[in-house]
This record gives structure tokens, sequence and C-alpha cells, in this order.
């Protein structure tokens, strides 16, 4: 009798794997989307949105951390507006409206990235890097929008398209550096 049991519980659970493996292929089978971003309007980013409800962990990371997380996406929200057909200048504008938000709703002040010397510290220059390239295929789309001008007999292949790209993250830096003098 014992031995019945045993068939019988084990084909039950046998059944109910069954049933999960089904609907869960089920599940994957139908096409759904999921968005990620900041939250955007008719009229741009929902800024007020942005600086009331994005939130780094400052507290666990601590604050050069969180400016260099700030910058990465600020830089990289530059490039997706360029590749948005926004021209270079507007995209900047939107880019630091948006960095704005993130800095004012985590109490982050930009001063406090740059070092003793003038520059910006070594360790948020690097994780800025790091962060930046988070986005370094948007980079590569953008970067010949970026050039306005090269010199004659230079042409932007995709050798120079990638150097560019992979000094994309210390040209933002200079950029914010002489922004600060």
């Amino acid at each position: 009798m014992s031995f019945k049991i045993y068939l019988i519980e084990a084909n039950e659970k046998i059944i109910n794997f069954m049933k999960r493996l089904f609907l869960s292929t089920i599940l994957f089978l139908f096409p759904f989307s999921a968005q990620a971003g900041f939250p955007e309007g008719a009229n741009g980013y929902d800024l007020k949105k942005i600086e009331e409800s994005f939130r780094l962990p400052c507290n666990e990371i601590g604050n050069d951390d969180c400016i260099a997380r700030a910058l990465g996406v600020g830089a990289c929200t530059w490039v997706f507006e360029i590749n948005k057909n926004k021209n270079p200048g507007d995209a900047l504008k939107i880019a630091d409206s948006v960095l704005i938000a993130l800095l004012k709703g985590n109490n982050l002040d930009l001063n406090s990235m740059i070092g003793k010397d003038g520059l910006i510290k070594t360790n948020i220059k690097k994780e800025v890097t790091y962060r930046i390239n988070f986005c370094r295929e948007e980079t590569k789309k953008a970067i010949p929008k970026l050039i306005k001008k090269l010199p004659e007999g230079v042409v932007l292949d995709e050798e120079r398209v990638e150097n560019l790209t992979s000094v994309f993250p210390l040209q933002y830096l200079i950029m914010l550096e002489q922004l600060s003098k």
C-alpha cells in the first residue's frame, strides 16, 4: 500500500512540475516590453520627478561614487539625446538638466568632486569613465555627430570612431574641469 501512495505522490509532483514548465514556456513566448530610464513627457524629461524619485545609495557607497554615477548618467544622457537627432549643444543642455536634478535630489555638491589641485579627483575620474562606458555603443553612434570638422585628409573611419569613443569619457571630464575653473 505504501508503494502505491509513493507512486501517486510522485505523479502529482511530476504533473505540478509540468504545469509550471508549461506556464513558464507560455510566459516567455508572449512578447512583452519593459522600459528603463528616466520619466519623459511631452516636454522632455520630468526633472522634478527625477529629483524627487531617483535615489542613489550615497550612504552606502559615499558621495564621490554617487557623484561619479550622476556624471555617468549625465554623459550618457548627452549621447542618447544626440542619437535622438538633437544638436550637441541642445543635447548637452538637456543632459546637464538631468545631471542637476540627480545632484539636487541626492543632496550632492558638484564642487566636492574637485581636489585641492583644481582637478577632478582621480577616484571619481576612474568611476565616471567606467560608468560612461556602459553607453559605449551609443557613444560610437554619436561620435560622427559630435565631430564637426576634421583636418584635411583625415577620415572618420571605424578605427578613428573606436579611438574617439575610448577618449570620450576623458574629454567629458576635461570639459567639466574647465567649467569648474
